[in-house]
């Protein structure tokens, strides 16, 4: 089982009061490139408190903040017109995603915090100050520390880098591609071009960067499993 110190609290950012199920958010997902569903759990508008991606899976909900995290999901977060911010948790909202926290804390006793989406990315995202409201339930405090997502960008140098080319190297033998990557250790436009083209090639977000959705992805390439797919693969 991976780390996991913190939950990430968001809000699907839509109107007060429409419905969202677990299959919506997926396709949403699944139309910007993910995996499906990047968040762990979903509690619905009548307080439904639903499984989304596989919690032994890493997340796709905040970025850079997704490795050591848990992404927790209200339905909500718009006013009636569609585009206003605005906190409307219902109070069966409100207690449901509170058992829900709790309810991770204790299956998950390494969780010391729990933060809004907007505290790290510049959103309104979940709508209300949830280190504020969850804080005296959790003692993370100054002592914590996140767990980041190490991920290989242009410019990079260095072992990991390495080690990737020779990933893009091994798949490209395995499926009798004809032009070989040439080893480096250095993260250069040649390599960000074949990574690009790995990501089409497993047909998730293609953005030359190597982030955790791309490592696993490349893991299952090279054991020649199918792509991951959040809603349906929840093998431990």
């Amino acid at each position: 089982m991976r780390p996991i110190n913190e939950i990430i609290v968001h809000c699907t950012a839509t109107p007060a009061g429409r419905p969202v199920t677990v299959q919506d958010i997926n396709a949403w997902h699944v139309a910007r490139g993910w995996s499906g569903i990047g968040y762990h759990r979903v509690i619905g508008i009548n307080g439904e408190r639903w499984q989304g991606r596989a919690i032994d899976k890493i997340g796709a909900h905040c970025e850079g903040h997704n490795t050591g995290t848990l992404g927790v999901v209200y339905a909500g977060g718009l006013k009636a017109d569609g585009r206003t911010a605005a906190d409307t948790r219902t109070s069966v909202q409100k207690q449901s995603l509170l058992d829900e926290l709790l309810s991770l804390k204790k299956a998950y006793p390494g969780i010391v915090k729990i933060s809004g989406h907007n505290e790290y990315a510049a959103k309104a995202c979940p709508c209300f100050d949830a280190s504020a409201e969850y804080d005296q339930y959790f003692e993370g405090g100054k002592l914590f520390q996140p767990i980041l997502d190490v991920t290989l960008t242009r410019g990079m140098t260095g072992l990991a880098v390495e080690e990737w080319s020779d990933k893009l190297r091994l798949y490209r033998k395995k499926i009798g591609h004809p032009w070989p990557v040439v080893p480096t250790s250095i993260f250069d436009q040649n390599l960000e071009m074949v990574t690009r083209w790995f990501q089409s090639e497993r047909k998730i977000l293609v953005d030359g960067k190597v982030g955790p959705q791309t490592r696993d992805e490349m893991d299952r390439a090279l054991k020649g499993e199918s792509p991951f797919n959040a809603l349906f693969d929840k093998a431990a």
